[in-house]
């Protein structure tokens, strides 16, 4: 079966509000592919500090979302994506994220860019980079979780 995979470390209430409204809208974004495609679509949701190659290997597109803390990633994102490295590089994958930051978001947005380029990944969907309140953010991040399945979608039927 198919799946995007969302991974994330939301140790805060204001990070698990960003995450269950990416992994809300990428659930109900999914069951109208699946609907479409007329196979399922899975949203499968990792926590970055337990790491599995396998299952971002099998992922259809990826979701990341993390912190910027000290101008970079978070430290757990940062060893999910060390982690999966070898087994995962140079695989065609969507993906976009998702960076939440108290006073500036710049390092982490560069980081991840770098990153994903390293993978050999492919945007799927214009990322959310912010500092500040969560709310004023949840409509770009449900668009998010929303464009990235929809970019599977289209990928998957042609």
């Amino acid at each position: 079966m198919a799946h995007v995979l969302i991974v994330h470390h939301s140790p805060t209430d204001k990070l698990r509000m960003i995450a269950a409204t990416v992994v809300d809208a990428a659930r109900d974004a999914a069951a109208q592919v699946s609907e479409q495609l007329d196979e399922p679509l899975e949203i499968r949701e990792r926590d970055a500090l337990d790491p599995d190659g396998d299952e971002l290997h099998d992922a259809a597109a990826v979701i990341l979302g993390t912190t910027a803390n000290f101008g970079y990633i978070s430290g757990a994102l940062k060893h999910y994506l060390d982690s999966t490295f070898l087994q995962n590089q140079d695989r065609d994958k969507l993906y976009s994220y998702w960076i939440r930051g108290g006073y500036d978001t710049t390092g982490a947005e560069n980081a991840l860019e770098k990153i994903a380029t390293g993978f050999g990944w492919t945007s799927a969907a214009e990322p959310v980079a912010f500092t500040g309140d969560v709310e004023p953010h949840l409509d770009e991040l449900r668009a998010l979780a929303e464009n990235t399945v929809g970019a599977y979608f289209l990928s998957a039927s042609t």
